[in-house]
């Protein structure tokens, strides 16, 4: 019997949900995406040629690094086809940047880093989704196997010996609609100017202040880790499913002290934007909302969990950065 494991707790504990066509022995059944990334030498070369050549020219080692990372790429897919060819599955393998919502499929398979995976995942609700590592030199954090361990792996997760775990997510919310993207790691609202004032009021249950500040980071627990910590946020368990804020170099003025600059919640962040050009960034810069002044934007935890495949790795502690 296949095991999910749900971090509703901050213990992984397993849930028994009786028998799993995902990925059950007949293999030919089992529907399978494969999205992989293309290698930045060959997005040059489809976009920028001319820009390689330059690059070669001023900095040869730099190329150099692009060609090895573009072969280790294209190594990762072949052997990843290779094997899943040879258990006879008949699978489907598309570019990052044109595939769609992979609602008919069982198991999705992002071939990257972590990168691809925080993209691949705003296309998935409910399909198992499983982070193979393409590159060394592609951080992998969601990542459960690497390209050259993958025969192993997908064999086990065949038989029904890798864990899936469900790791929360957000869900925007702007003007009353709800926006049609989960968010995994973090949505951060700023001005779209990197150097520009945010001005903003947050309200956290049921306490509103009025900030200016380089913006206000919304993170997961998954995405504790990565940009919110690096700006001063608490590392949180993989299990935690509150949703931790984190206000970004506030202004303080007339000494008045801010008391949602940094903390956590069950239910949602709401803010009402004050800022004429705005916007609401989702898991990076790819997905941008736009904001102006008077824009109400909630942050909410999203009714569907993330099922990843092989992601039984507790965060580092805070002693090992």
């Amino acid at each position: 019997m296949p095991k999910i494991f749900t971090t509703s707790s901050c213990q992984f504990a397993a849930l028994a949900i009786g028998s799993d066509t995902r990925r059950m022995g007949a293999t030919g059944s089992l529907r399978l995406l494969v999205v992989y990334k293309k290698s930045q030498l060959m997005l040059y070369r489809e976009h920028q040629p001319e820009t390689l050549k330059e690059i070669s020219a001023r900095e040869p080692e730099l190329l150099t690094k692009f060609i090895e990372a573009h072969e280790e790429n294209s190594q990762a897919i072949r052997t990843i086809r290779t094997e899943i060819e040879s258990r006879g599955i008949d699978a489907t393998f598309r570019y990052r940047a044109s595939h769609q919502r992979p609602d008919r499929y069982d198991l999705v398979i992002s071939v990257g880093g972590d990168g691809t995976l925080l993209d691949v995942a705003h296309h998935v609700l409910d399909a198992h989704l499983l982070g193979v590592n393409s590159s060394k030199n592609s951080i992998g954090h969601f990542c459960a196997t690497k390209a050259s361990q993958f025969g192993e792996f997908i064999e086990q997760y065949l038989q029904g010996d890798i864990p899936i775990v469900q790791l929360t997510r957000l869900q925007a919310h702007v003007n009353g609609e709800t926006r049609d993207v989960p968010v995994l790691n973090e949505a951060l609202l700023a001005h779209v100017d990197p150097g520009g004032v945010s001005r903003y009021v947050i309200r956290v249950d049921g306490q509103a202040e009025e900030h200016k500040s380089s913006g206000v980071w919304m993170s997961t627990a998954a995405g504790s880790s990565g940009a919110i910590r690096s700006a001063g946020g608490t590392l949180m368990d993989a299990g935690d499913t509150r949703i931790q804020y984190l206000v970004r170099e506030p202004y303080r003025w007339g000494g008045l002290p801010f008391t949602l600059n940094h903390g956590f919640v069950q239910s949602e962040v709401e803010c009402l934007c004050k800022t004429r050009t705005a916007a609401l960034f989702l898991d990076g810069h790819r997905v941008k909302l736009p904001l102006s002044l008077g824009d109400r934007i909630r942050i909410s935890r999203h009714p569907h969990p993330l099922n990843i495949v092989g992601y039984n790795r507790q965060h580092p502690s805070s002693e090992e950065d």
